[in-house]
């Protein structure tokens, strides 16, 4: 076989070989993103009452901001920066006031958003 038909066959099958890892990359299909959340040690506390939110599926090493929307003018406080599993954990307490209490969790960017309720008997 002469060098050129090696070459010419090594060009063909690079070819065939990157089509193939095309169609496959095309056809397998990409996990969704994660979609964040908050999940509560209790959904209904006492007033006063220390509980604890878990925020995940936020990316990794991302600032994590919090949000009091039962305000007049609703605030923004940095909770913390998650983990590399994108996960996060704080305590609070909850308000004196009772009612249903809406938490949310959102990165400085405002491109991932979490929320849930909290109810205060």
């Amino acid at each position: 076989m002469s060098e050129r038909m090696r070459t010419a066959r090594l060009f063909g099958v690079a070819i065939v070989a990157l089509f193939v890892g095309i169609a496959i990359g095309y056809f397998i299909p990409n996990p969704a993103p994660a979609k964040p959340t908050i999940s509560l040690s209790a959904a209904s506390v006492s007033a006063g009452t220390r509980f604890t939110a878990t925020m995940s599926g936020f990316p990794a090493n991302t600032e994590i901001y919090g949000w009091v929307v039962n305000e007049n003018s609703p605030r923004m406080f940095e909770v913390g920066v998650t983990n590399a599993q994108g996960e996060l954990t704080a305590s609070a307490d909850a308000p004196q006031a009772a009612g249903t209490w809406l938490l949310c969790a959102s990165d400085k960017d405002y491109q991932y958003w979490a929320t849930t309720v909290l109810t205060v008997t």
